[in-house]
């Protein structure tokens, strides 16, 4: 399988998504498309799936008849249509032109594809429109499991997922001997997934080898090369211009002091024809300029911490003792105990459902209807981030929605500046913004507010990745505590020091980031399985001498000579057996 691209370009509006992109996708490739939001990345996906036309450009694909399954990033669904209706219906239309297959087997096939995305049978006759976001996303995963394609396109697979079904995305990417072209902005899901990056920005299409993080690493090398060539070459312009500028000034001079004496005249029409010369590399040099590669801005440190750098606050911020929180008869929390210490920052994760938001909104007051106690100390301010984004004035303007506490307009603006919004964005309407654009609102107005300790749900849900690296440099630099939930395992990694793991009502405590917790998470099913094997070898000796006593017993009484013969045998094969079962056993 091949797919040629070439001089692909696309407008809305009158408005230039791209232009001029080149690539190609071949048999083994597992592409990550990253970009800012507003790139074109979904665009240009659904161009190569053949979803929507192209304005320029060509597209080779080789065989002409390729099979592209393309799952997008908000799955649509008819009114009223069942789970098991949606499913059926979309295997039926696939295989309309394609390999026919007969009803009952399409409808086995249904069956099985829901199950394995763990929509299992009391989902079926619910109507797709009434599923959860994450339900939704597994009932358009299930396609990949239904029918045979020969490249599969994927835009934001893991929005609404929680770990665990990640993780399970995850392996079956990794085992599918499929290529495929993926949308993502979780980090760590392009890093066990892809083997190439493609980067589309404005300066068009750049492709990388390796996931996500050997392509950061490549492109900070790129950068600081290209940095390194832009000012020298910088240096090189100055210097021909100082010159030029030098011999210009001499030559008017030199030509109005030399009047008719051929000498003087001769030695002025060598200094024009070197100053010519070196405008013509100084021209040169221009038209081959290297773009000057764009300034990240750092965080504002002293703005960031200015109201936690210096103070004193207790060891324990907040301890919480055998809290329990039910919604009707559903216990989400069950008898649960934890602190939060000066300069945590703790990851709280676990499956949907788990109880992650309901712990947050308990620490930060929402709900007071809980059992149990939570202490918290006069010394905190708790800055409070929610999915719903609800304390954000949608018609203020940027600057003025984040302007609280003491924070001056120029440390806003600084702040702002470095989660990327500069020069007149700060006069842009909040209602007018992305998804993403309000969340760096938000989290700005926290940071200004003078809290000292963050209570974060989601805080990097809708934004691209340059924007989830702005935020966690800040909070890596944040000298106050932060207690969080996130889905996105890149940005867990980089940030906790301690992982509140919530499963069935309970919550389970690990120090360290995700990777420790993966680690320890690995060595105790280890333990457990080799708990297992121990236990299943000492039934499987016990089981094995049992049979042992019964056989000798059994060819002491044997008067055949073929019996006896035919119960040594036997007893000879399970002596051996029991042998080796020992020696695994010690």
């Amino acid at each position: 399988m091949n797919i040629n691209f070439s001089g692909l370009t696309k407008e809305y509006a009158g408005k230039t998504i791209f232009e001029n992109l080149k690539g190609q996708i071949n048999d083994g490739d597992k592409i990550g498309l990253i970009g800012a939001n507003g790139a074109g990345k979904t665009t240009l996906a659904r161009i190569l799936a053949g979803e929507e036309v192209k304005d320029a450009g060509e597209i080779d694909y080789s065989p002409s008849y390729l099979k592209i399954l393309y799952i997008q990033q908000y799955p649509e669904f008819d009114k009223g249509i069942t789970v098991y209706e949606d499913i059926l219906g979309f295997i039926s239309r696939w295989n309309e032109d394609k390999n026919r297959k007969n009803p009952s087997e399409i409808a086995t096939v249904a069956k099985t594809v829901l199950n394995k995305v763990g929509l299992e049978e009391k989902f079926w006759h619910r109507t797709a429109l009434s599923l959860s976001g994450g339900e939704k996303t597994k009932l358009a995963l299930s396609r990949m499991f239904a029918v045979d394609f020969d490249l599969l396109v994927l835009d934001e697979p893991t929005n609404h997922l929680d770990i665990g079904s990640c993780e399970w995305l995850e392996d079956f990417i990794k085992n599918l001997d499929k290529p495929m072209l993926i949308i993502s902005h979780d980090r760590f899901f392009l890093d066990r997934t892809v083997n190439r990056i493609w980067d589309l920005s404005s300066r068009g299409l750049k492709v990388y080898e390796g996931n996500y993080t050997q392509y950061k690493a490549n492109r900070e090398i790129e950068i600081k090369s290209i940095t390194r060539i832009y000012l020298k070459q910088q240096d090189r312009i100055q210097q021909l211009k100082a010159m030029i500028d030098e011999r210009e000034k001499w030559f008017h001079r030199a030509h109005k002091s030399a009047g008719q004496n051929d000498f003087y005249r001769s030695k002025a029409k060598k200094q024009a024809s070197a100053m010519k010369a070196k405008k013509t590399q100084l021209e040169r040099l221009e038209s081959e300029k290297v773009e000057r590669p764009p300034k990240e801005l750092s965080p504002a440190f002293d703005v960031i911490n200015k109201y936690t750098a210096g103070r004193k606050f207790p060891r324990f911020l907040i301890q919480g003792r055998n809290i329990s929180k039910s919604f009707g008869k559903n216990a989400v929390l069950d008898k649960i105990s934890f602190d939060v210490g000066r300069g945590d920052k703790i990851a709280v994760i676990g499956a949907n459902g788990s109880g992650k938001t309901t712990l947050l909104k308990i620490v930060n007051g929402v709900y007071n209807d809980y059992e149990g106690t939570l202490n918290i100390s006069p010394q905190v301010k708790i800055g409070y981030f929610s999915q719903e984004l609800e304390n954000l004035d949608f018609e203020a303007t940027v600057l003025d929605a984040v302007l609280c506490g003491e924070a001056t307009i120029q440390e806003a603006r600084l702040l702002l500046a470095s989660l990327l919004f500069r020069g007149d964005d700060v006069y842009m309407k909040v209602a007018g913004l992305s998804m993403g654009e309000k969340g760096r609102v938000a989290f700005a107005k926290l940071i200004l507010s003078g809290a000292n300790l963050l209570v974060l749900d989601e805080p990097t849900n809708y934004m691209d990745i340059q924007s989830r690296e702005n935020i966690e440099e800040a909070l890596e630099q944040f000298e106050g505590s932060v207690l969080f939930v996130s889905h996105d395992r890149y940005f867990i990694n980089r940030l906790a020091k301690r992982i509140f793991h919530l499963k069935n009502g309970k919550l389970y405590i690990f120090d360290g980031n995700y990777e420790n917790y993966l680690l320890r998470m690995d060595n105790q099913k280890a333990e457990n399985n080799g708990e297992k094997l121990y236990k299943d070898l000492q039934e499987s000796i016990m089981k094995l001498e049992l049979e042992l006593a019964y056989l000798s017993g059994k060819l002491d009484q044997a008067q055949d000579e073929e019996e006896k013969e035919a119960l040594n045998r036997r007893y000879l094969e399970l002596a051996r057996e029991l042998n080796q079962k020992k020696y695994r056993l010690e």
